[in-house]
């Protein structure tokens, strides 16, 4: 589906590519949004613009060279944006979805190949007429302005799930361990997954403070990200202590319950040891045993070995090892 954004005597138009190829005029063209284009439709909007628009192979490229590059009048971008199955229902997993930007003039060009909601809150926006999207640049910031708030966003939602495990490790006796590691090591994830996309937005925003095409009011826009940026990578790596703290608290706790059941295993297996000597030593078959003919030598033997369990019960008692 590709979309077609004009704006004309402040207000914006939304245009089919049918229509567009229509109606023949581009110059009121602010933005181009691709959602899981055909390649006949790629070909069709690269025709009428101008335009190279990166492929999907292109967009995946990590390098910064590849996310990121000009030529003489074109700014061609890939970032990732997050999409979690926690707050997206046909996710499979948690994962970054690399979203291409072209910026030629005054026309931002956009592709990707998943709904976003970064994208359906600029659509509203658009749809309202907001008077502060005037270019491509002011489309593309808000964009990346929206998608920053959504990542900050997602990592409270980290730190509000890292108190919870936090809680029930230390008020909770009974916390599923298997359960437990499972969602530390999916926030662990989560948060992976976050810092990856937020560090490659620091480093297009970086690149793009640089370049000369971007007006200078967009350039101060540009540090105002940036700084955000930079909070939320600290924030970052609190989450990231957080987490590896709770997992060594976890690994702790379960260390502490396998350790009391080898103790109390220990203490059954030193308690039975002296009533098992008595008893396997009365359990000789030798003819010549004092106690084989004595009256009371049965209850004498149980009755030592009753002794003998319960003086290293008392001995670990008074120790403090019970």
């Amino acid at each position: 589906m590709v979309r077609f954004y004009t704006r004309h005597e402040d207000k914006f138009q939304v245009w089919t590519l049918e229509e567009m190829l229509g109606k023949g005029e581009l110059k009121d063209v602010l933005w181009v949004d691709m959602l899981k284009p055909k390649k006949e439709e790629i070909d069709r909007v690269e025709a009428m613009f101008g335009v190279d628009v990166p492929d999907k192979f292109e967009r995946e490229e990590i390098e910064l060279s590849s996310r990121y590059w000009e030529d003489n009048d074109t700014i061609t971008i890939s970032s990732y944006f997050f999409i979690s199955f926690f707050f997206v229902a046909t996710a499979k997993g948690h994962y970054n979805e690399s979203v291409g930007f072209v910026i030629k003039g005054n026309t931002l060009f956009s592709i990707r190949e998943s709904e976003l909601r970064t994208f359906d809150t600029v659509h509203k926006m658009v749809a309202q007429n907001q008077k502060e999207l005037v270019s491509g640049y002011d489309i593309f910031m808000q964009i990346f302005d929206i998608r920053i708030d959504q990542d900050a966003d997602l990592l409270e939602y980290a730190s509000r799930e890292s108190d919870e495990i936090r809680k029930k490790l230390l008020l909770e006796s009974d916390v599923k361990s298997t359960e437990t590691l499972k969602k530390i090591a999916t926030l662990q994830e989560f948060t992976l997954k976050i810092r990856q996309g937020v560090f490659d937005k620091r480093r297009i925003l970086t690149a793009m403070a640089k370049s000369s095409k971007p007006p200078q009011s967009i350039k101060e826009d540009l540090f105002i990200m940036m700084r955000d940026i930079n909070s939320l990578v600290e924030f970052i790596a609190m989450n990231d202590s957080t987490l590896e703290n709770l997992q060594n608290l976890f690994l702790a706790q379960t260390s502490i319950e396998q350790n009391k059941i080898i103790k109390l295993f220990t203490v059954a297996n030193v308690v039975l040891m002296p009533p098992t000597l008595i008893a396997s030593i009365y359990g000789m078959n030798f003819h010549f045993m004092p106690e084989l003919g004595w009256t009371l030598g049965y209850p004498f033997s149980l009755g030592a070995m009753v002794l003998s369990g319960v003086i290293p019960l008392i001995y670990f008692k008074n120790r403090g090892w019970l």
